[in-house]
C-alpha cells in the first residue's frame, strides 16, 4: 500500500511537471513568431534584432549555471516558481516595450525565466523517475508539441487581437505557473558545500568523453545560432507570406519535431540519430537559403523532421555522460559549450543576413554542423 502511494506521489509530481512545461512551451511558441515581428513593425532593423536575440542564449547560460549548481544542494521547487514569476515580469516588459533597451531588457529577463526551468526540470524528473531515456524524450516532446501549438495560434492571434493583447494573453499564462509550482513536493536539502559546488564544475574531475562533448555542444551551438530565433519568422517574412502563414508553417515544423522525436528515438541508436540528422541539416538548411517562396515553405516545415532526430541525438547523449550526483551542473555545463556557441553566431547572423541574405547564415551553419556531427558519430560509437 506504501509503495502504491509512492508511485502515485511520484506520478502525480511528473504531471505538474509537464504541466509547468507545457504552459512555458505554449508561451515561448507564440513569442517565437509575435517578437521579431513586433520589433519590425515598432522599426526595429535587422541587426540590432539580431543583437537583442543574441542576449538570451547568454543571459541563459550565465543564470542557468548558477541555478543549476545551486539547486543540486538546496532543492529544485524554489526555481520552478521563480520561472512563474520571470514569466510573467518578461512577457510584461515585451507589453510595454518600444526601443531597442527595452527589449533587450525582456530578452534577459525571458533568458533568465527559461534559465529557471530547465536548470531543473530534467534533474527533477530524472529523481523521480530514474535516469530513464524515455522521460527526457517526453519531456522534449512535450516541449516540442506545446510550442507548436503556441506558434500555430499566434498569427490568428496577432490578427484577432492585435500584437499587445497576444502579449498580455503570455501574462496572463505566465501566472497559472506559480501555483503550479507550489504543489511540487522537492527532495530533502543538503546544507551548501561550495567545495563540493566547485568540485562538480571543474572539468579536471569529469571524464574524457565528457569534456570533448562540452566542446562539441559549443561547436554546435555556434552552427545552430545562425538559424535561431529571430531568424525563420523574418526568413518568411521577406518571402512576402502574412502573419497568420508565418505561425502555421513555423507551428507545423515544430510539431513535425516533436512527433519525429518521439517516434525516431524509440527505433534508432543515439549515434543513428546524430549521424542522420546531421547529414539531413548540412544539405536542407543550404537549400533553405537558396529557396523562395512555396518552396522556401515546404522545406523550413520538413527542417522538423532534422530537429527531431538531432533533439533525441541531444537527449540521449546527456543521459550517457552526465552522473547522477551532479545531474543539473553536468547539464548546465554541457549546455553552457551549447549557448555560447548560439550566442556567437546569433549575435553575427543579423549582420550577415543585411550584408549577403538568408544563404549566408545557413550555408556557415550547415558547413559548422558537419564537424559536430562527425566527431559525435565517431565518439559514440567508441
Amino acid at each position: 500500500m506504501k509503495e502504491k502511494k509512492v508511485k502515485g506521489t511520484v506520478l502525480n509530481q511528473t504531471k505538474i511537471i509537464f504541466f509547468i512545461q507545457v504552459l512555458n512551451s505554449f508561451i515561448s511558441g507564440i513569442l517565437t513568431i509575435v517578437l521579431p515581428l513586433l520589433m519590425k513593425e515598432r522599426n526595429l532593423d535587422i541587426v540590432t534584432i539580431g543583437l537583442i536575440f543574441a542576449s538570451l542564449p547568454l543571459i541563459f547560460q550565465l543564470t542557468r549555471m548558477s541555478f543549476a549548481v545551486v539547486s543540486d544542494f538546496l532543492g529544485r521547487k524554489l526555481f520552478f516558481i521563480l520561472n512563474g514569476l520571470l514569466a510573467v515580469l518578461s512577457s510584461s516588459i515585451y507589453y510595454l516595450s518600444y526601443t531597442p533597451f527595452a527589449f533587450l531588457l525582456g530578452k534577459v529577463t525571458e533568458g533568465t525565466k527559461s534559465a529557471s526551468l530547465w536548470a531543473v526540470n530534467r534533474a527533477f524528473l530524472l529523481e523521480k523517475s530514474g535516469k530513464k531515456r524515455k522521460t527526457l524524450v517526453h519531456l522534449r516532446t512535450t516541449a516540442f508539441v506545446s510550442m507548436a501549438v503556441g506558434s500555430l495560434l499566434a498569427g490568428f492571434l496577432i490578427v484577432w487581437i492585435f500584437y499587445t493583447n497576444t502579449v498580455m494573453l503570455c501574462i496572463l499564462i505566465g501566472a497559472v505557473i506559480v501555483p503550479a509550482s507550489l504543489l511540487l513536493v522537492d527532495r530533502k536539502k543538503e546544507k551548501f558545500n561550495i567545495r563540493q559546488a566547485l568540485g562538480h564544475l571543474d572539468l579536471r574531475n569529469k571524464e574524457k568523453t565528457f569534456t570533448i562533448f562540452v566542446l562539441l555542444y559549443f561547436v554546435m551551438g555556434l552552427s545552430f545560432g545562425f538559424k535561431s530565433g529571430y531568424v525563420f519568422p523574418l526568413f518568411l517574412s521577406e518571402n512576402k507570406f502574412g502573419t497568420e502563414t508565418i505561425g502555421i508553417f513555423l507551428g507545423a515544423q515544430i510539431l513535425l519535431a516533436g512527433l519525429s522525436l518521439y517516434l525516431f528515438t524509440k527505433k534508432m541508436k543515439i549515434e543513428k540519430l546524430i549521424l542522420l540528422g546531421g547529414f539531413l541539416y548540412s544539405v536542407m538548411l543550404p537549400l533553405l537559403g537558396f529557396s523562395s517562396g512555396l518552396l522556401a515553405a515546404f522545406l523550413l516545415v520538413m527542417f522538423g523532421v532534422v530537429e527531431g532526430l538531432l533533439g533525441g541525438g541531444q537527449e540521449g547523449i546527456l543521459l550517457k555522460i552526465v552522473r547522477k550526483e551532479s545531474y543539473s551542473t553536468d547539464i548546465g555545463l554541457l549546455m553552457m559549450g551549447l549557448h555560447g556557441g548560439t550566442t556567437i553566431s546569433l549575435a553575427t547572423s543579423g549582420f550577415l543576413i543585411a550584408s549577403w541574405g538568408f544563404a549566408a547564415p545557413f550555408l556557415l551553419s550547415a558547413l559548422i554542423f558537419v564537424i559536430f556531427y562527425v566527431f559525435a558519430y565517431f565518439h559514440l560509437k567508441e
